[in-house]
């Protein structure tokens, strides 16, 4: 999380806003357990236990929509011949890409 999402202001690190007083606590719960999720796709790819892979990447991915997080899914998506959903998942990738190069451009 890089700002506040009630009032903008950069993010500062900690559980509450220090302009809105917003409660930040839940967001940043649920972007730890996202990045949880993702080291565990990845330990369970090392293993190739691609069921596993195939859940903690999906469960990233709900938590927190990141390119990382999409691409894993996708890899994930074809180990386990889930293939309609790997293409939908690079075709996700790819579009999140392009965003993030316009938003980088303006």
């Amino acid at each position: 999380m890089k700002q506040c999402p009630t009032c903008k202001a950069k993010y500062a690190g900690k559980r509450i806003c220090h302009r809105c007083k917003t409660d930040l606590g839940i967001l940043t719960d649920i972007e730890d357990s996202a990045k949880a999720h993702l080291e565990n796709a990845v330990a369970a790819f090392v293993s190739k236990d691609f069921n596993s892979m195939f859940f903690h990447a999906k469960r990233s991915c709900s938590l927190r929509r990141t390119p990382e997080a999409a691409k894993t899914l996708a890899c994930a998506s074809l180990l386990v011949s889930r293939f309609n959903l790997a293409v939908d998942e690079w075709s996700s990738v790819n579009r999140m890409m392009r965003q993030l190069q316009r938003a980088n451009e303006e």
